[in-house]
């Protein structure tokens, strides 16, 4: 992958009524494969009926993804909290982590001193403390990277539900 300018960008933005569970697979999905294509790396968290997205890589390619983040009815409110230069990648590994445990919301919230998770509210310090956070977060049923793009399990896929995360109950 391409280094030169390298750069990081997280952002906050509330998922919209239409945004569903499904609609957050394909999301992760068309971002692992066009993320590739860019050069770009980094981890989603969803929680709380927020998004929390770190992205890496040339700051021209994230200036075109920023672009079309922006555009997307499946959330609104976007705000970038942080957008830095940086020496190196903290998800080389990931063209697109996907975190979406409960527990990790609560720990983000009970180190943080909050009630509730909400992104709009964390400081870089924060930030810099969740990146690693997620990197080093496994999924129960999560392998690793290579081969969860190779290996296709979707018996264990349809038994997510983000409408947890959410904070709504059907």
């Amino acid at each position: 992958m391409s280094d030169v300018n390298l750069a990081t960008m997280c952002y906050a933005s509330t998922a919209t009524e239409s945004c569903s569970s499904i609609e957050i697979g394909l999301i992760v999905e068309a971002a692992k494969k066009n993320n590739a294509r860019s050069h770009i790396t980094g981890v989603l968290f969803c929680g709380n009926n927020y998004f929390l997205q770190i992205l890496e890589g040339p700051r021209n390619n994230l200036n075109i993804l920023y672009n079309k983040i922006i555009k997307d009815e499946r959330h609104t409110n976007m705000q970038v909290l942080e957008l830095r230069e940086i020496g190196s990648r903290c998800f080389h590994e990931w063209s697109m982590k996907f975190v979406h445990s409960p527990a990790v919301a609560a720990k983000i919230c009970k180190e943080s001193g909050f009630k509730e998770f909400n992104p709009y509210l964390l400081d870089g310090r924060t930030l810099n403390a969740l990146a690693l956070a997620f990197r080093n977060h496994h999924e129960p049923s999560e392998l690793t990277p290579i081969k969860a793009e190779r290996t296709e399990e979707p018996h264990k896929k349809s038994s997510f539900d983000i409408l947890k995360l959410f904070g709504r109950h059907t």
